[in-house]
Protein backbone atom coordinates (compact mmCIF):
# COMPACT_ATOMS: atom_id res chain seq x y z
CA UNK A 1 0.00 0.00 0.00
CA UNK A 2 1.61 3.20 -1.15
CA UNK A 3 0.16 5.42 1.57
CA UNK A 4 -0.25 3.25 4.68
CA UNK A 5 2.19 0.42 3.94
CA UNK A 6 4.17 1.02 7.13
CA UNK A 7 1.09 1.54 9.34
CA UNK A 8 -0.57 -1.27 11.28
CA UNK A 9 -4.16 -2.08 10.39
CA UNK A 10 -6.63 -2.39 13.24
CA UNK A 11 -8.68 -5.02 11.39
CA UNK A 12 -9.05 -6.67 8.01
CA UNK A 13 -12.29 -6.45 6.02
CA UNK A 14 -13.15 -9.97 4.81
CA UNK A 15 -16.55 -9.61 3.16
CA UNK A 16 -19.32 -7.03 2.96
CA UNK A 17 -22.70 -6.28 1.45
CA UNK A 18 -25.54 -3.77 1.63
CA UNK A 19 -29.17 -3.17 0.71
CA UNK A 20 -30.12 0.41 -0.18
CA UNK A 21 -32.71 2.48 -2.01
CA UNK A 22 -30.74 1.90 -5.23
CA UNK A 23 -29.83 -1.76 -5.08
CA UNK A 24 -30.16 -5.13 -3.40
CA UNK A 25 -26.38 -5.46 -3.14
CA UNK A 26 -23.30 -3.33 -2.66
CA UNK A 27 -22.33 -3.78 -6.32
CA UNK A 28 -25.75 -2.70 -7.61
CA UNK A 29 -25.80 0.31 -5.31
CA UNK A 30 -22.31 1.50 -6.23
CA UNK A 31 -22.75 1.11 -9.98
CA UNK A 32 -26.18 2.77 -10.05
CA UNK A 33 -24.91 5.54 -7.81
CA UNK A 34 -21.99 6.18 -10.16
CA UNK A 35 -24.47 6.27 -13.03
CA UNK A 36 -26.17 9.21 -11.32
CA UNK A 37 -29.45 7.51 -10.43
CA UNK A 38 -31.64 8.49 -7.48
CA UNK A 39 -34.64 6.38 -6.50
CA UNK A 40 -36.97 8.98 -5.01
CA UNK A 41 -40.62 8.04 -4.69
CA UNK A 42 -43.74 9.13 -2.86
CA UNK A 43 -44.18 7.55 0.55
CA UNK A 44 -47.54 6.69 2.14
CA UNK A 45 -47.08 9.56 4.61
CA UNK A 46 -48.72 12.95 4.15
CA UNK A 47 -47.15 16.12 5.59
CA UNK A 48 -48.91 19.06 7.22
CA UNK A 49 -49.38 20.73 3.84
CA UNK A 50 -51.26 17.69 2.53
CA UNK A 51 -48.44 16.57 0.24
CA UNK A 52 -46.97 13.09 0.19
CA UNK A 53 -43.50 12.89 1.73
CA UNK A 54 -40.82 12.02 -0.80
CA UNK A 55 -38.70 9.07 0.24
CA UNK A 56 -35.73 6.98 -0.97
CA UNK A 57 -37.16 3.51 -0.38
CA UNK A 58 -35.46 0.15 -0.82
CA UNK A 59 -37.41 -1.54 -3.65
CA UNK A 60 -36.81 -4.96 -2.12
CA UNK A 61 -39.06 -4.20 0.88
CA UNK A 62 -42.82 -3.70 0.35
CA UNK A 63 -43.95 -0.13 1.16
CA UNK A 64 -46.57 -1.32 3.67
CA UNK A 65 -43.94 -2.97 5.90
CA UNK A 66 -43.02 -0.54 8.69
CA UNK A 67 -41.40 -0.30 12.10
CA UNK A 68 -39.25 -3.13 13.38
CA UNK A 69 -40.58 -5.38 10.60
CA UNK A 70 -38.88 -3.14 8.07
CA UNK A 71 -35.62 -3.24 10.04
CA UNK A 72 -35.81 -7.04 10.12
CA UNK A 73 -36.40 -7.27 6.36
CA UNK A 74 -33.57 -4.90 5.44
CA UNK A 75 -31.11 -6.54 7.84
CA UNK A 76 -32.00 -10.09 6.81
CA UNK A 77 -31.52 -9.32 3.11
CA UNK A 78 -28.14 -7.67 3.68
CA UNK A 79 -26.94 -10.54 5.89
CA UNK A 80 -28.03 -13.06 3.24
CA UNK A 81 -25.92 -11.14 0.75
CA UNK A 82 -23.04 -11.11 3.21
CA UNK A 83 -23.16 -14.90 3.42
CA UNK A 84 -22.96 -15.12 -0.37
CA UNK A 85 -19.96 -12.80 -0.36
CA UNK A 86 -18.30 -14.93 2.30
CA UNK A 87 -18.73 -17.93 0.02
CA UNK A 88 -17.08 -15.92 -2.76
CA UNK A 89 -13.98 -15.69 -0.55
CA UNK A 90 -13.95 -19.49 -0.27
CA UNK A 91 -15.49 -19.56 3.21
CA UNK A 92 -18.83 -21.25 3.73
CA UNK A 93 -20.76 -19.69 6.59
CA UNK A 94 -20.79 -23.07 8.31
CA UNK A 95 -17.01 -23.29 8.08
CA UNK A 96 -16.67 -19.68 9.24
CA UNK A 97 -18.65 -20.34 12.42
CA UNK A 98 -17.92 -24.04 13.11
CA UNK A 99 -15.99 -24.56 16.31
CA UNK A 100 -16.35 -20.91 17.27
CA UNK A 101 -18.45 -19.08 19.77
CA UNK A 102 -21.60 -17.52 18.25
CA UNK A 103 -21.07 -14.80 15.68
CA UNK A 104 -20.94 -11.31 17.18
CA UNK A 105 -22.74 -8.42 15.50
CA UNK A 106 -21.92 -4.84 16.43
CA UNK A 107 -25.18 -3.27 15.28
CA UNK A 108 -25.78 0.46 14.75
CA UNK A 109 -29.41 1.45 15.32
CA UNK A 110 -31.48 4.56 15.85
CA UNK A 111 -32.33 5.36 19.46
CA UNK A 112 -36.05 4.76 18.87
CA UNK A 113 -35.34 1.07 18.13
CA UNK A 114 -33.63 0.53 21.47
CA UNK A 115 -35.18 -1.99 23.84
CA UNK A 116 -35.08 -5.63 24.93
CA UNK A 117 -38.00 -6.65 22.70
CA UNK A 118 -36.35 -5.14 19.63
CA UNK A 119 -33.07 -6.93 20.33
CA UNK A 120 -34.90 -10.21 20.89
CA UNK A 121 -36.71 -9.91 17.57
CA UNK A 122 -33.55 -9.02 15.70
CA UNK A 123 -31.64 -11.88 17.32
CA UNK A 124 -34.36 -14.30 16.23
CA UNK A 125 -34.50 -12.86 12.72
CA UNK A 126 -30.75 -12.66 12.11
CA UNK A 127 -30.20 -16.00 13.86
CA UNK A 128 -31.70 -17.69 10.80
CA UNK A 129 -28.64 -16.43 8.88
CA UNK A 130 -25.98 -16.63 11.61
CA UNK A 131 -26.99 -19.26 14.18
CA UNK A 132 -27.16 -18.04 17.80
CA UNK A 133 -25.83 -14.64 16.83
CA UNK A 134 -24.94 -12.30 19.70
CA UNK A 135 -25.87 -8.66 19.16
CA UNK A 136 -24.38 -5.60 20.80
CA UNK A 137 -26.46 -2.53 19.99
CA UNK A 138 -25.21 1.03 19.51
CA UNK A 139 -28.37 3.19 19.30
CA UNK A 140 -26.60 6.44 18.50
CA UNK A 141 -27.74 7.36 14.99
CA UNK A 142 -25.44 8.28 12.12
CA UNK A 143 -22.27 8.45 14.24
CA UNK A 144 -22.87 5.03 15.83
CA UNK A 145 -20.47 3.43 13.39
CA UNK A 146 -17.38 4.71 15.20
CA UNK A 147 -17.98 3.27 18.72
CA UNK A 148 -19.41 0.10 17.21
CA UNK A 149 -16.32 -0.39 15.05
CA UNK A 150 -14.00 0.37 17.96
CA UNK A 151 -15.73 -2.33 20.03
CA UNK A 152 -15.58 -4.75 17.10
CA UNK A 153 -11.81 -4.25 16.80
CA UNK A 154 -11.39 -4.95 20.51
CA UNK A 155 -13.37 -8.19 20.30
CA UNK A 156 -11.87 -9.68 17.15
CA UNK A 157 -9.49 -11.88 19.15
CA UNK A 158 -12.28 -13.81 20.90
CA UNK A 159 -12.38 -16.63 18.37
CA UNK A 160 -15.71 -15.72 16.82
CA UNK A 161 -16.98 -14.24 13.58
CA UNK A 162 -17.22 -10.48 14.15
CA UNK A 163 -19.56 -8.36 12.03
CA UNK A 164 -19.80 -4.58 12.04
CA UNK A 165 -22.85 -2.99 10.53
CA UNK A 166 -26.06 -1.04 10.83
CA UNK A 167 -29.65 -1.03 9.70
CA UNK A 168 -32.13 1.82 9.80
CA UNK A 169 -35.16 3.21 8.04
CA UNK A 170 -36.67 6.67 8.20
CA UNK A 171 -39.83 5.13 6.71
CA UNK A 172 -41.43 5.62 10.12
CA UNK A 173 -43.98 8.27 10.99
CA UNK A 174 -42.42 8.99 14.39
CA UNK A 175 -39.21 10.00 12.65
CA UNK A 176 -40.87 11.90 9.79
CA UNK A 177 -43.20 13.75 12.14
CA UNK A 178 -40.30 14.79 14.36
CA UNK A 179 -38.37 16.05 11.32
CA UNK A 180 -41.39 17.99 10.10
CA UNK A 181 -42.05 19.56 13.51
CA UNK A 182 -38.47 20.82 13.58
CA UNK A 183 -38.73 22.00 9.94
CA UNK A 184 -36.01 19.54 8.90
CA UNK A 185 -37.99 17.43 6.41
CA UNK A 186 -37.02 17.98 2.77
CA UNK A 187 -40.10 19.09 0.81
CA UNK A 188 -40.89 21.26 -2.18
CA UNK A 189 -41.34 24.14 0.27
CA UNK A 190 -38.30 23.34 2.42
CA UNK A 191 -35.09 22.74 0.50
CA UNK A 192 -33.09 22.81 3.74
CA UNK A 193 -34.04 19.42 5.07
CA UNK A 194 -33.45 15.68 5.29
CA UNK A 195 -34.41 13.35 2.46
CA UNK A 196 -35.57 10.18 4.26
CA UNK A 197 -33.90 6.95 3.23
CA UNK A 198 -33.04 3.48 4.52
CA UNK A 199 -30.29 0.89 4.27
CA UNK A 200 -28.61 -2.09 5.85
CA UNK A 201 -24.85 -2.63 5.53
CA UNK A 202 -22.49 -5.17 7.12
CA UNK A 203 -18.78 -6.00 7.03
CA UNK A 204 -17.09 -9.16 8.37
CA UNK A 205 -13.88 -8.29 10.21
CA UNK A 206 -10.90 -10.34 11.35
CA UNK A 207 -7.56 -9.67 12.97
CA UNK A 208 -5.11 -7.90 10.68
CA UNK A 209 -2.54 -10.17 9.11
CA UNK A 210 0.06 -9.10 6.58
CA UNK A 211 -0.67 -8.36 3.85
CA UNK A 212 -3.98 -6.63 4.52
CA UNK A 213 -5.80 -6.15 1.23
CA UNK A 214 -8.56 -3.94 2.69
CA UNK A 215 -8.33 -2.81 6.29
CA UNK A 216 -9.43 -0.41 9.00
CA UNK A 217 -6.58 1.93 9.99
CA UNK A 218 -8.12 4.69 12.06
CA UNK A 219 -11.25 5.33 14.16
CA UNK A 220 -12.23 8.63 15.70
CA UNK A 221 -15.12 9.82 17.84
CA UNK A 222 -15.95 13.15 19.44
CA UNK A 223 -18.91 15.33 20.38
CA UNK A 224 -20.09 18.57 18.83
CA UNK A 225 -21.10 21.05 21.57
CA UNK A 226 -23.44 22.92 19.21
CA UNK A 227 -25.34 20.35 17.08
CA UNK A 228 -28.19 21.04 14.66
CA UNK A 229 -30.91 23.06 16.38
CA UNK A 230 -28.50 24.78 18.76
CA UNK A 231 -28.72 28.54 19.15
CA UNK A 232 -24.92 28.72 19.17
CA UNK A 233 -22.94 28.68 15.93
CA UNK A 234 -21.03 25.46 15.35
CA UNK A 235 -17.31 25.60 14.63
CA UNK A 236 -17.31 21.87 13.83
CA UNK A 237 -15.20 21.09 16.89
CA UNK A 238 -16.72 17.61 17.15
CA UNK A 239 -16.18 16.55 13.55
CA UNK A 240 -12.69 18.05 13.53
CA UNK A 241 -11.86 16.07 16.67
CA UNK A 242 -13.17 12.80 15.24
CA UNK A 243 -11.26 13.31 11.99
CA UNK A 244 -8.05 14.23 13.80
CA UNK A 245 -8.15 10.92 15.69
CA UNK A 246 -9.06 8.79 12.67
CA UNK A 247 -6.48 10.40 10.38
CA UNK A 248 -3.52 10.01 12.76
CA UNK A 249 -2.05 7.06 10.77
CA UNK A 250 -2.45 8.95 7.48
CA UNK A 251 -0.65 11.98 8.85
CA UNK A 252 2.05 9.76 10.39
CA UNK A 253 2.64 8.27 6.95
CA UNK A 254 2.80 11.72 5.38
CA UNK A 255 -0.04 10.70 3.11
CA UNK A 256 -3.09 12.29 1.53
CA UNK A 257 -6.43 10.88 0.49
CA UNK A 258 -8.44 11.60 -2.63
CA UNK A 259 -11.48 9.58 -1.50
CA UNK A 260 -13.81 11.18 1.05
CA UNK A 261 -17.26 9.70 1.64
CA UNK A 262 -19.16 12.13 3.84
CA UNK A 263 -22.59 11.73 5.39
CA UNK A 264 -23.57 15.26 4.37
CA UNK A 265 -27.21 15.58 3.30
CA UNK A 266 -29.15 18.56 1.96
CA UNK A 267 -29.14 20.55 5.21
CA UNK A 268 -27.32 23.88 5.39
CA UNK A 269 -26.03 22.97 8.85
CA UNK A 270 -24.12 20.00 7.43
CA UNK A 271 -22.68 22.09 4.59
CA UNK A 272 -21.53 24.79 7.02
CA UNK A 273 -19.97 22.14 9.26
CA UNK A 274 -18.01 20.86 6.29
CA UNK A 275 -16.86 24.39 5.46
CA UNK A 276 -15.40 24.62 8.95
CA UNK A 277 -13.64 21.27 8.56
CA UNK A 278 -11.97 21.59 5.16
CA UNK A 279 -9.31 24.16 6.17
CA UNK A 280 -8.13 21.79 8.91
CA UNK A 281 -7.65 19.03 6.32
CA UNK A 282 -5.32 20.88 3.97
CA UNK A 283 -2.41 18.58 4.83
CA UNK A 284 -4.34 15.36 4.06
CA UNK A 285 -6.57 16.36 1.14
CA UNK A 286 -5.18 14.78 -1.99
CA UNK A 287 -4.53 16.77 -5.19
CA UNK A 288 -7.52 15.05 -6.85
CA UNK A 289 -9.67 14.94 -3.72
CA UNK A 290 -13.35 14.40 -4.32
CA UNK A 291 -15.69 15.09 -1.41
CA UNK A 292 -18.48 12.64 -2.20
CA UNK A 293 -21.87 12.86 -0.48
CA UNK A 294 -23.79 9.70 -1.46
CA UNK A 295 -26.66 10.35 0.96
CA UNK A 296 -27.98 13.08 -1.30
CA UNK A 297 -28.86 10.35 -3.83
CA UNK A 298 -29.42 7.41 -1.47
CA UNK A 299 -31.42 9.32 1.14
CA UNK A 300 -30.47 9.55 4.81
CA UNK A 301 -30.06 5.94 6.05
CA UNK A 302 -29.74 6.98 9.69
CA UNK A 303 -27.61 4.66 11.80
CA UNK A 304 -26.63 2.59 8.75
CA UNK A 305 -24.71 5.57 7.31
CA UNK A 306 -21.12 4.83 8.35
CA UNK A 307 -21.19 1.07 7.63
CA UNK A 308 -22.85 1.84 4.28
CA UNK A 309 -20.20 4.38 3.27
CA UNK A 310 -17.48 1.92 4.32
CA UNK A 311 -19.11 -0.81 2.20
CA UNK A 312 -19.19 1.52 -0.81
CA UNK A 313 -15.48 2.25 -0.37
CA UNK A 314 -14.62 -1.46 -0.06
CA UNK A 315 -16.77 -2.34 -3.06
CA UNK A 316 -15.03 0.29 -5.17
CA UNK A 317 -11.71 -1.38 -4.35
CA UNK A 318 -13.13 -4.83 -5.15
CA UNK A 319 -14.36 -3.61 -8.53
CA UNK A 320 -11.07 -1.75 -9.23
CA UNK A 321 -12.83 1.61 -9.67
CA UNK A 322 -11.64 3.36 -6.50
CA UNK A 323 -10.20 6.87 -6.51
CA UNK A 324 -7.37 6.14 -4.07
CA UNK A 325 -5.85 3.50 -1.82
CA UNK A 326 -7.36 5.24 1.22
CA UNK A 327 -10.88 6.36 2.05
CA UNK A 328 -12.20 8.63 4.80
CA UNK A 329 -15.71 8.07 6.20
CA UNK A 330 -17.70 10.41 8.45
CA UNK A 331 -20.89 10.15 10.50
CA UNK A 332 -22.75 12.92 12.34
CA UNK A 333 -25.69 12.30 14.69
CA UNK A 334 -28.37 14.84 15.55
CA UNK A 335 -27.40 14.80 19.22
CA UNK A 336 -23.85 15.98 18.46
CA UNK A 337 -22.01 12.65 18.32
CA UNK A 338 -19.38 12.64 15.57
CA UNK A 339 -17.46 9.75 14.05
CA UNK A 340 -14.77 9.17 11.43
CA UNK A 341 -13.04 6.09 10.00
CA UNK A 342 -9.93 5.66 7.86
CA UNK A 343 -9.86 2.68 5.49
CA UNK A 344 -7.01 1.54 3.27
CA UNK A 345 -6.43 -0.92 0.42
CA UNK A 346 -3.22 -2.57 -0.72
CA UNK A 347 -1.81 -2.59 -4.27
CA UNK A 348 -4.55 -0.47 -5.84
CA UNK A 349 -2.45 0.21 -8.93
CA UNK A 350 -1.80 -3.52 -9.43
CA UNK A 351 -5.52 -4.20 -8.99
CA UNK A 352 -6.41 -1.63 -11.64
CA UNK A 353 -3.97 -3.22 -14.07
CA UNK A 354 -5.23 -6.76 -13.42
Amino acid sequence: MSTLRDQTALARCVAWDAVTSLGESAAETLLLLRAGLCNVTQSRFVDAAGERVMFCRAPSVPPDVAGIGRIEALGRQALDGLCARLRDTGRDIGDATRGRRPALLMLCLSAHYEGDDVIRRLRECFGAVFPDIDIEVFPFGRAAGSPALAHAVRRIGEGRLVIWGGVDSLHDWRVLEALERSQRLLTSENVDGVRPGEAAAFIVLEAARAPVDIGVYGIGAAREPHPVGSEETSKAAGLNGALDRALTPLRAAGGRSNAWLLDVSHEDYAAQELQNVIPRLADVLGPRAGLKMPLKELGDPGAAAMPLLAVLAAEAWRLHIADDDTAVITGCSDDGARGAVLLGADDIEEARAA
